[in-house]
């Protein structure tokens, strides 16, 4: 081993974790090529418009109770353990699907289990990263998770448009078990092993995750920041009466209701469908694609500018742009749909539209608001800040996606539209008045700013 750190190790343990992750992105891009089927002759049940609004719901809903699963078992077993307890409900889900064709009700069981999967895997695999990165590269590591999402996003999307719905399902199989055999061998976080006064063990993560022999001083540092953050209460009570736990779950918080508030979890979900409905210039299964796989490259050309460009800079710009876009958007559809002014003409510009609004949130908000999920918690109540955190966001997302479903069916495109452009609006607001810069400083550091004992710049301090 080499006196100086190396990066690589870190992010092989990320990428092999990952692999969760794209499974994951599988379960959250079901619906959009599986809706379709779903409500033609090729599923051999009977599907109501109803019934499927809550095949895809209920994958929230899932969310919502893996955020708390993952929490149990943070701090009691440690994170390594608890991110292999992934693949069991993600295993369980594809089962379920496969054997919906015989019976339908699986189909609700899948997708619930597979969203305890995802709450799963977006509790603990984000605060896993947070603790065993580097500040220099930890955003970069935590845009990893967001391409592996997008991925199995995308992939879900292309085979799913050409598979039936059980044959995708035993496509994508094997990943779970895949993914336990290669993450066994990888180290625990050296900020759960101090937290449980297991130095010896830290300090052999940290050789293998800095590839150095020598490792004392970082340890030492961490030891002192542990301590330091584990003297603090770390109950649920305490995210609300201690201030700085209580403005990093404001600020988390905010930031993911405002993230889905730019409706891209609903035009995920719908978006075969949306696009059908929308335009006709191309076919939503290769439409679809497209804006998936700009959502895919923007998320990749992230991960080059986050670390150099900094989270609140990237935030700003992305909103900004996706709220602009969803006013034009709006404007569009009250002329299609609230007046006689003929928009057939110009039956491109919604997807032309869709594609721009991708690339908008997929290179900031798409990234940024989880590597600050990452970051932002301090290591005593850190488990359950996540898992709240995340248990809001599950729910955030039932209400938007089921928000769309409602207002798109009763009053048109316009609505879902314009409320979510208006948000987007106030959203813009909220990041340049509250959300911190939080790139390149160390987990302690930004503990510490949080509580305002670090240097206070303008517009980074709530």
């Amino acid at each position: 081993m080499n006196s100086e750190s190396k990066k690589w190790p870190q992010f092989l343990v990320v990428i092999t974790a990952t692999i969760a992750v794209f499974t994951t992105g599988l379960h959250t891009g079901w619906p959009a090529p599986s809706l379709p089927k779903l409500l033609s002759d090729e599923y051999p049940f009977d599907v109501t418009n109803e019934e499927a609004s809550y095949i895809t719901i209920i994958g929230s809903l899932g969310n919502f109770f893996g955020s708390f699963v993952g929490n149990i078992f943070l701090d009691k077993i440690g994170r390594r353990k608890t991110i292999l307890m992934i693949a069991l409900p993600q295993l369980v889900s594809l089962l379920c699907i496969i054997l919906s064709y015989q019976v339908m009700e699986l189909l609700y069981v899948g997708r619930f289990m597979g969203g305890i999967g995802e709450g799963m895997t977006i509790t603990v695999i984000l605060l896993y990263i947070g603790e065993i990165a580097e500040p220099t590269i930890r955003g970069t590591l935590a845009t990893l998770v967001s391409i592996t999402w997008y991925s199995g996003v995308l992939f879900v999307n292309i085979v799913g448009s050409y598979l039936s719905i059980r044959d995708t399902a035993i496509t994508f199989i094997a990943l779970p078990v895949l993914f336990v055999l290669l993450f066994y061998k990888m180290p625990e976080s050296p900020y759960y092993l101090l937290m449980n006064n297991d130095e010896e063990q830290a300090e052999r993560a940290l050789k293998f995750l800095r590839r150095q022999s020598n490792v004392t001083q970082e340890l030492t540092k961490l030891k002192l920041d542990v301590n330091r953050q584990m003297s603090e209460r770390g109950t649920f009570k305490d995210i609300f009466t201690i201030d700085s736990n209580r403005r990093a779950f404001f600020v988390t918080v905010g930031a993911r209701f405002f993230q889905l508030a730019t409706g891209v979890a609903s035009f995920n979900l719908y978006l075969q469908l949306l696009l059908k409905e929308a335009t006709h210039t191309l076919d939503p299964d290769v439409g679809s694609t497209i804006v998936l796989l700009i959502q895919l490259i923007m998320t990749v050309c992230s991960t080059f500018i986050i670390d150099k460009w900094g989270r609140k800079p990237l935030l700003l710009f992305s909103s900004t742009g996706c709220f602009i876009n969803l006013a034009v958007q709006s404007v569009f559809f009250i002329l299609k749909e609230r007046t006689a002014v003929d928009v057939s003409v110009v039956d491109w510009f919604p997807l032309v539209m869709m594609f721009l609004h991708i690339f908008l949130y997929s290179i900031g908000l798409g990234v940024v608001v989880s590597v600050l999920t990452s970051e932002m918690f301090s290591a005593s109540i850190k488990a359950k800040l996540i898992c709240l955190v995340n248990a809001c966001y599950a729910l955030l997302t039932l209400v938007y996606t089921k928000y769309y479903q409602f207002t798109a069916d009763e009053f048109g495109l316009v609505v879902p539209f314009l409320s979510f452009a208006v948000l987007t609006f106030v959203g813009v607001l909220f990041i340049w008045f509250v959300v911190p810069e939080t790139k390149g400083k160390s987990l302690e550091e930004i503990q510490q700013k949080l509580k305002g004992r670090g240097r206070r710049t303008e517009n980074t301090v709530i």
